[in-house]
């Protein structure tokens, strides 16, 4: 974080943040932390401004987003998640990392269609030449376009239970 700007908040809620967390807290801190957290659990949902997914595509570097991964605003829905086009996908498995992608509503690794399941146990099967189960929710990481670090799906999976 850069600069700073001042907005204006009921000081009932401030009062009641001091509360909670003692007078010596760092309201603003804790503030702009649960600004970051919905920003980072929404970032993907289809209500935001058009101008928003254009700047999410010129900072993601592809010069034509659209024309390798498809719309971002589509992707692969699996339930109860659903992974824009554009998310990476990593699992490490016997000290490799093999790397995937959404592409059109798919997931793609090496030029061909995979389930997460599938995916996970091709890489395990191609690695050892056998048969092996995975739980593609414990062995794949992922990371949606805007994300800052991988997550394993699990948790994301996780997010969406009640």
């Amino acid at each position: 974080m850069n600069e700073k700007i001042a907005v204006p908040i009921d000081s009932e809620i401030i009062g009641e943040l001091f509360l909670r967390r003692g007078p010596k807290a760092n309201i603003s801190r804790w503030i702009e932390d649960v600004v970051l957290d919905y920003l980072e659990r929404t970032a993907d949902e289809a209500e935001w401004d058009e101008a928003y997914y254009e700047y999410r595509l010129r900072e993601s570097g592809t010069k034509d987003f659209t024309a390798e991964y498809g719309n971002p605003k589509e992707g692969y829905y699996w339930s109860p998640l659903f992974l824009p086009n554009g998310t990476s996908v990593r699992m490490e498995y016997q000290r490799e990392t093999y790397y995937a992608a959404i592409k059109f509503g798919k997931l793609m690794f090496k030029d061909e269609s995979y389930s997460p399941s599938e995916l996970a146990r091709f890489i395990a099967v191609g690695k050892q030449g056998k048969g092996t189960s995975r739980n593609a929710w414990r062995d794949l990481l992922i990371k949606r376009p805007g994300d800052t670090e991988w997550t394993l799906a699990d948790d994301l999976r996780k997010r969406f239970k009640v």
